[in-house]
């Protein structure tokens, strides 16, 4: 099978190793050319926004993933992928979304029969996308998933960078309900998303199974590091994103995304997931 990476940032980095690892063809775009150079031989640049250029280096019957990261400002990219899709008689695209496309829901559970409903212009811009997605891909007889992606961290990305630098905050009293997902456990879902056949939804959330409020998981970590616990600010006093962030209240639910792609998480919770960050730092 051969798959193309369009918008090969943090994560597409991460499958980009692993279709590698198993000699499969790939190619990766991104728009900078240092970070082509950076990427290797498979890497292209070209802008995202530009359906020729774009349509040039995309493989015939590919599995594309979509990892370009949505810009309210820019407006939405995905009218010119499916364009270049097309031309390239693509087999799947595979848009890597978020949760910030359902509302908050502090006291309850999030799955893909939750309706969408975002309450951020970024979770906005998401749903967006993704409307344009299912609509395009219909209309161009390509198979289309997004999967709504929770939190994601791993080596040199997340929560315990910022603890490290002592520049991490806690808003409030870090009450928010919040999922997380290690990168290389992604990989893995988005390797089954593009190979299980055939798909049995056309969404998936993605998450481990334990999620933890933003003061317990920034505690916990801190704890590994052998720090102090980060400090807390009102939150007149954090940045809106910062606020947005902490405050999602969004508790995941990911049993169909292990059975029905049949995923066994390499890293079921953050604890497990910190832990070989550390082993592998070390």
């Amino acid at each position: 099978m051969t798959w193309a990476i369009v918008g090969c940032g943090y994560v597409g980095e991460r499958l980009l190793a692993a279709l590698a690892a198993r000699g499969e063809p790939v190619v990766a775009t991104t728009r900078r050319p240092e970070r082509a150079a950076a990427l290797g031989p498979t890497a292209v640049t070209v802008d995202p926004y530009d359906a020729e250029a774009l349509a040039r280096v995309l493989p015939e019957h590919a599995v594309v993933v979509d990892s370009v990261p949505t810009d309210p400002e820019h407006g939405p990219h995905t009218d010119p992928l499916l364009a270049a899709c097309a031309h390239a008689r693509t087999r799947r695209i595979i848009y890597l979304s978020a949760t910030s496309v359902y509302r908050a829901h502090p006291d309850g559970w999030i799955d893909e029969d939750t309706p969408v409903a975002p309450d951020t212009l970024r979770g906005r811009a998401r749903a967006d996308e993704e409307d344009r997605l299912f609509t395009g891909a219909a209309w161009a007889g390509i198979e289309a998933v997004a999967l709504r992606i929770a939190a994601i961290y791993g080596p040199g990305r997340g929560v315990h960078e910022r603890i490290r630098t002592g520049g991490y905050r806690i808003v409030d009293e870090g009450a928010g309900m919040v999922s997380r997902i290690h990168v290389d456990d992604l990989v893995q879902v988005i390797l089954a998303a593009g190979t299980t056949q055939p798909l049995r939804r056309a969404v998936y959330v993605v998450a481990d199974d334990e999620p933890a409020t933003v003061r317990t998981h920034a505690d916990g970590v801190a704890a590994l590091l052998g720090l102090a616990p980060p400090p807390s600010i009102p939150r007149a006093e954090a940045s809106p994103l910062t606020a947005e962030m902490q405050g999602g209240g969004r508790r995941v639910r990911n049993e169909r995304m292990k059975t029905e792609l049949c995923v066994e998480l390499r890293y079921p919770t953050w604890r497990e997931g910190m832990a070989a960050i550390l082993s592998s730092e070390r």
